[in-house]
Order: C-alpha cells, then sequence, then structure tokens
C-alpha cells in the first residue's frame, strides 16, 4: 500500500494517479435529500455492522475507507449508485454492471433505491469489500 503525501489517501500502487482535491460532502447532497437520507442510513449500517470507515468526498464522488478504498458512492436524485471490488462478479438481478479492474478484482456496481436496499444481501457483499485486502478475513455479519 502506499499512501500520498499530500492528501493522505491509500492505494494498491506507488505513485497512483488520483486527485488530491477534496469538496465538502454536503456538496454532494445538493437537492438530494432522499439521497443524502439513504448515505446516512448506509453509512450507519457499516460503521455499525462491519466496521468503521473514513468518509473522503473528492469531485466525482465519496469514497468509504475502511484500512483502504472499498466503496465508491455516487448520490443521484433519488438513489445511490454503488461501486465495489470483489473477487468474483455477482450473481444478481440488482447488478448494473459489472468491470475488471485487475486480474483478480472486478468492480461491481448496484443502486441502493431504498433503505430495504440495505439488507443483509448488500451487507454481506460490502463485509467481503472491506475485507478483499486483508486475506479473506470477513468480520460475521
Amino acid at each position: 500500500m502506499w499512501t500520498c503525501n499530500s492528501c493522505g489517501r491509500s492505494f494498491n500502487k506507488v505513485g497512483q494517479p488520483h486527485s488530491c482535491r477534496k469538496i465538502d460532502l454536503d456538496e454532494h447532497f445538493k437537492n438530494k435529500q432522499s439521497a443524502k437520507k439513504l448515505f446516512n442510513y448506509l453509512v450507519k449500517n457499516i460503521n455499525e455492522r462491519i466496521g468503521v470507515c473514513q468518509i473522503v468526498s473528492i469531485p466525482c464522488c465519496i469514497h468509504l475507507f475502511g484500512k483502504y478504498d472499498f466503496l465508491a458512492i455516487i448520490p443521484k436524485k433519488d438513489r445511490l449508485e454503488i461501486r465495489f471490488a470483489l473477487e468474483r462478479k455477482l450473481n444478481s438481478l440488482r447488478l448494473k454492471q459489472s468491470v475488471p479492474v485487475s486480474l483478480k478484482n472486478i468492480k461491481n456496481c448496484i443502486d441502493i433505491n431504498n433503505e430495504g436496499d440495505v439488507n443483509e444481501e448488500l451487507l454481506g457483499w460490502l463485509n467481503e469489500a472491506y475485507y478483499l485486502k486483508e486475506e479473506h478475513k470477513h468480520k460475521s455479519i
């Protein structure tokens, strides 16, 4: 892992290209109150059931970090689009898109439309993503 001296973010590769620019979290939620409510609910569930995470707000999206960046969140007007890497493509109707990001990892993209979408299935996937780089030391949720 490499940590940027300017912004403090951690990456897999030394010198990984990225933006050090951060923006206020509320910038992502202008005129998106439903998305803000879902975001708070999601983060609360992750912190309580998976592990404590740090929120990093950059111009393109919001990143959640445990020991590393495990989740990207893009607030939409009435939902959240989330992206997280796993060592597999999800086999779920909830999957919007999957993209290989390395030889081992696939970025899975889904939407969270309501609090009911933050369920055991989703938290299981996020638990897997949170602990992915810790040699599968998943927390029981």
